[in-house]
């Protein structure tokens, strides 16, 4: 008898695949612990949840029964006011990760190359092979930085696209401009993933009034709390733009989502107030971690710091947080050998995760 495998496109159960987060109340049951016990530090999420604002405004929105504007005529108008840009050079998507995928879709032939430096965030490689490109990753730096000096050196036959984080997730760092004008003057599409952006208030996003192969991402998931709702945007040349709408699914942008991220761009003063808070919540845990001579940390411009261990072992480290209902991501590759990331969440949080990471390193 055939096997319904046999109607699988080649390579698809060959490919990588993304490593996915657990909700709370699955990792509460899993535990058997409250919900309310649960310290989520894994995912680079807003630890204060939902704002008050946004809730109240989905409460009364209208228009939930019918489909969204295909357009996102009102959407692209509203991102536009909050970047300093034209409607027509934004793209509204579920999630930033959607925009990689219809990137991905608009320029990739079966067998084209895109570019990434790694460490780096991981579904990059996945989103890659599943629209048949080849995922082409160089080696950064012990630092995690990319040297401009050393990209002559790279070649770039069959490089389509481009992708850079900044900051970079998991290590924090940001990325140079003299590596984003190298690759802007190579006749390549330049993908700058701004999803922190607004941690590290540092953009390269008016770039894009002078090189029209570069598209700067941004998200609603971080800074906004609406990792739920899935939106995020692009900011790019009309000519990218007009490309993008014309491929992308019509209603990927819900009207729930529409309504959330209306909102948080009129209360931008409670996220400002929430970010100086993460913010300092982030470099008072940097210097606490400093402290402890197990670790290496590292500089960070976003929601969460990296660190190794030297001599502990890391995953046992995490498994015995994860048992007392605190949650960190764990990392093991050739280049991120033995490290923890940690999520910045609320003081209280952070004090707790504090208490308990330092008695397990001392033990």
């Amino acid at each position: 008898m055939n096997t319904i495998e046999r109607l699988y496109r080649d390579g698809v159960m060959e490919m990588h695949s993304y490593t996915p987060i657990e909700p709370p109340d699955q990792i509460a049951k899993r535990l058997g612990l409250p919900e309310e016990k649960i310290i989520k530090l894994d995912a680079n999420e807003n630890p204060y949840g939902v704002a008050d604002e946004v809730l109240e405004e989905l409460g009364k929105a209208k228009y939930l029964s019918i489909y969204p504007d295909p357009a996102q005529k009102a959407v692209r108008s509203k991102i536009a006011d909050y970047v300093g840009c034209k409607p027509e050079n934004i793209v509204a998507g579920a999630g930033a990760d959607e925009l990689i995928d219809l990137l991905c879709r608009l320029t990739l032939n079966p067998g084209d190359k895109v570019l990434t430096f790694t460490p780096t965030f991981s579904y990059y490689k996945h989103v890659v092979e599943l629209n048949g490109g080849i995922f082409v990753d160089v080696e950064r730096q012990a630092d995690y930085s990319i040297q401009a000096a050393e990209l002559s050196r790279i070649d770039l036959t069959g490089i389509k696209v481009v992708l850079l984080c900044s900051p970079n997730n998991p290590p924090g760092n940001m990325l140079e401009e003299d590596v984003l004008n190298y690759f802007l003057a190579q006749d390549l599409l330049v993908v700058v993933d701004e999803a922190y952006y607004e941690f590290a208030q540092q953009t390269f996003a008016e770039k894009i009034n002078s090189h029209n192969n570069l598209i700067v991402l941004r998200t609603f998931s971080k800074c906004f709390g609406l990792a739920g709702l899935r939106v995020g945007y692009g900011i790019m040349c009309e000519t990218l733009q007009e490309a993008i709408m014309k491929i992308k699914p019509p209603y990927s942008v819900n009207m729930a989502a529409e309504v959330a991220l209306s909102t948080c761009i009129d209360h931008q003063e409670v996220f400002q107030k929430q970010v100086e808070t993460m913010i300092a919540t982030r470099k008072a845990t940097i210097e606490k971690l400093q402290e402890i001579d197990e670790l290496e940390v590292y500089p960070s411009h976003s929601n969460f710091i990296l660190c190794r261990l030297k001599t502990k072992n890391a995953l046992a480290i995490r498994n015995k947080l994860e048992q007392k209902g605190i949650l960190i991501r764990y990392f093991n590759t050739p280049q991120l050998q033995n490290h923890l990331r940690i999520s910045v969440g609320r003081e209280d949080q952070m004090e707790i995760f504090m208490k308990e990471f330092k008695d397990l390193l001392t033990q």
